[in-house]
Formats: C-alpha cells, structure tokens, sequence
C-alpha cells in the first residue's frame, strides 16, 4: 500500500508551495495515472514516493515504512521503483550488464542469484545483444527498457513512471507499454504524464493543477467533470473528443475514453491490434 497523507512541499523563495495537502493512496496491483500540466509538481510528487525528496509536512508511508525514516529509506527504494523522464539521468555504470546489477550490488544479493536475475532482466527486456553496451550509446527505446529492467530486477511493489515514454518515438512508446503490461499483476503502476490520451488508458487519474489534486476516479468521471480552466492546460483525450460530438449528434448516450463505444457507434470495425 502506497499512502500520501496530507502532503506539503515547500521551497525557500517561493510564496505558493510546490505540492499543498496531497493525499491519495493507490493498492497493490493499482494501474493509475497522474496528469498535470508543467509546473503542477508532478515531478515533485514522483520523487516524494520512492523518497527521493522529502515532504515539508504530511507524511509518505510504502507498506508503513514512512520516507522520512533514515532507516526506512533503503527498504523505500526497494519497494518503490522510479523511472525518470530521461534515463540518462539515472545510469551510473557502463555496460548495460552492470547497470541492472548495480541495483542487486546495493542490497547485498548472493553473486549466484544476482547473475542469474541480470540474466532473465536481459533477456525478457529484449537486451541480451546490449550486454557489453554502454548505456549512453543506446537509442531512447533502448534506454527506457534498460531504465525498466534496472527497476523490475529489484522486485519492486510499485513502479512510477515519470514521463518516461515523453521522448520515445512511437514504436519505442509501444515497446515500452507492452513490456510494463508485462509486468506482475500486483505490482502497483503510476504513470505520471502531461498527455491526457496517455492518462485515458489508466483505470484511475489523478489530476494534479498547481500543487493540488483536482480530481481522483476513473476518466470518464474525471474528463467529464473537471474545471475549464484545467482543461485548457492538461487537454481531454482525442477519443473523448471525438465521442462528445457523438453525444451531440444523438449517435451516443454519453462520453466514452472507449476507442471502441466510438467504432460501434460509427458502425466501423475494430482497427489492427484492437481498441484502445
């Protein structure tokens, strides 16, 4: 269980806080979204979750472990694995081999096992030929799965993605979901981005609008519901979109984030790889 309780950050300089009385918690095996503009402190709460940073006030508990605790800190990272926008930010190694054993090297893993998780991490991220690679002569697809299998070789209960897919193209961005639909169906998955279709495929969004969470549920609640002026800064998907207009036509009941409800009510057939 991840729990955010009544969450401040504050900077010196700054007259409004960063974050203002967050407070959320996702379950194990929750697959949620965190939208918000630039500047709504999205990065702030990412790094706040794993214990990366520190709140100001409020407390950040991962299975009762609160981050503020020295002594919980190590056992924090363990359970919470962050992805940042730009892997290169977090690669300290230089071969792809030592940067998903650098992990395992911090908790003290058996030689024995550890070889043979870096082993499986390599092969079922599709990185056996980069073994020797230096990280930083990757492509960014490449860099994403290494950041991902540097996360998922330490058996983390959750996993918070930072805008990692931002600068993918799109085969690395499909690449990269289908191997976080890969992952352990009780691992916990919070995606945080900027991109409301990308938020649209979560079960759960929470939208973040300068430091605040405006809104919490499942998008259709969440899109149909939120104030203009957030709009005008996180936008609504291009299906929900599509499907209002299709309200306004008579041709659906109610706006949908289902690619599919808007095929059928056009009486078109479902596209190669299925809806979304």
């Amino acid at each position: 269980m991840l729990e955010v309780h009544d969450v401040t950050v504050e900077r010196p300089g700054r007259e409004m806080p960063v974050l203002d009385r967050v407070s959320f918690r996702l379950a194990p095996g929750e697959r949620a979204a965190l939208l918000g503009g630039n500047g709504s402190g999205k990065t702030t709460l990412a790094r706040l979750l794993n214990g990366t940073q520190l709140p100001s006030r409020g407390r950040v508990l991962i299975h009762g472990h609160d981050t503020r605790d020295p002594a919980a800190r190590l056992e924090v990272r363990r359970r919470v694995g962050l992805l940042f926008q730009e892997p290169d930010n977090q690669f300290v190694t230089t071969t792809v081999e030592r940067e998903i054993a650098f992990g395992l090297e911090n908790l003290c893993e058996v030689p024995e096992r550890m070889r043979d998780s870096v082993q499986d991490a390599l092969e079922d991220f599709d990185l056996l030929s980069h073994r020797q690679v230096p990280p930083h002569e990757m492509s960014g697809g490449e860099k994403a799965r290494l950041a991902l299998a540097c996360v998922w070789v330490m058996g983390p209960g959750t996993v918070v993605m930072d805008e990692t897919e931002s600068l993918l193209d799109l085969r690395g961005s499909e690449t990269l979901l289908h191997k976080i639909e890969d992952l352990p169906a009780e691992t916990t998955l919070l995606r945080v981005t900027t991109d409301a279709d990308v938020a649209a495929s979560a079960a759960r969004i929470l939208v973040l609008d300068e430091g605040r969470v405006v809104a919490d549920g499942a998008p259709e609640a969440v899109f149909a519901h939120l104030p203009e002026h957030v709009v005008e800064r996180v936008g609504v998907p291009l299906v929900w979109q599509l499907s209002m207009e299709l309200v306004r036509t008579g041709r659906l009941h109610r706006p949908t984030v289902s690619l599919q409800n808007v095929l059928d009510a056009l009486g078109m057939p479902e596209p190669p790889g299925g809806a979304a």
